[in-house]
């Protein structure tokens, strides 16, 4: 494994870990001011939305449903040199039922340096590698 990528995984990893204490600036670090965030139709508040902005929008969304989130981690792939596919398990509480719900998601990620330009989610790692161009 390259060093930048090495780097990269080290920044995923440092982003969710941000995410999971609600340290949102730590979280757009990593992000390209103009990043395309986008979450596939077959998952909750599906949609494409842009700039940093855009993911706040989205991740207001997640904490309208959801009472807690927390992300973890499990696998992290390389397709190509600009991308990484990371699959994720992630564990929420429902804001109003208390219901907890655990599901496994695959995050893609573009990188241009050391930012991601594009945090795309899907249900299956095929699709995922699918969105890979």
């Amino acid at each position: 494994m390259s060093n930048e990528a090495e780097e990269r995984r080290r920044r995923l990893a440092e982003g969710m870990d941000a995410f999971n204490r609600g340290d949102t600036a730590a979280v757009l670090a990593i992000f390209d001011p103009e990043v395309e965030t986008h979450i596939d139709a077959r998952l909750m508040n599906p949609g494409t939305r842009t700039g940093h902005d855009g993911y706040l929008e989205m991740v207001g969304a997640w904490n309208e449903a959801w009472g807690s989130i927390e992300v973890e981690l499990v696998d992290v792939s390389e397709p190509d040199e600009s991308h990484m596919l990371t699959e994720v398990r992630q564990r929420a509480t429902g804001a109003g039922s208390g219901v907890p719900v655990e599901m496994r998601l695959f995050w893609l990620f573009e990188f241009d340096g050391r930012l991601v330009t594009r945090f795309h989610m899907y249900p299956d790692r095929d699709s995922a590698l699918a969105a890979v161009p």
